[in-house]
């Protein structure tokens, strides 16, 4: 009796273990998870940080400074790229500097080097992705 629990107990961590290694999503699948949604989000590693709600949101598009900015309408939170020049169509490449704002502080990151995966020439959406750090930005282009 002993040995038929101790080999189920065996048989329930090894089983819960492969499902949860099977959960963590790798970086393609990551990006094609970000490409695939409609959402106008900033997500760092599959994990949404902002979401932009229309009411309560407004994105700004600075032509000059080839600058992003999405946030909420009393600036507590908020997402900004500064590119290199403006992504327009899916497959360009553009390298940013982005910062973000979490439930503890502001955090930056410069050079980093995004591709157009998606692009909504309607809405004037692009949704930008970075593999190495695994952050996706989708961004409104107002002009």
């Amino acid at each position: 009796m002993q040995k038929k629990r101790l080999m189920i107990w065996c048989s329930v961590w090894i089983t819960g273990s492969v499902l949860l290694s099977g959960c963590a999503l790798d970086g393609p699948a990551l990006e094609q998870e970000f490409k695939d949604s409609d959402m106008i989000c900033f997500s760092v590693k599959g994990n949404v940080i902002h979401r932009f709600d229309p009411m309560l949101w407004q994105s700004v598009f600075s032509p000059s400074g080839c600058e992003f900015t999405v946030c909420e309408d009393n600036m507590s939170d908020f997402y900004t790229l500064r590119c290199s020049s403006v992504p327009r169509e899916e497959g360009a490449a553009v390298t940013c500097d982005v910062s973000w704002t979490t439930y503890t502080d502001i955090k930056k990151k410069k050079g980093l080097e995004f591709r157009v995966v998606k692009a909504d020439p309607v809405s004037g959406t692009v949704w930008l992705w970075n593999p190495s750090s695994m952050i996706g930005a989708a961004v409104m282009i107002t002009e």
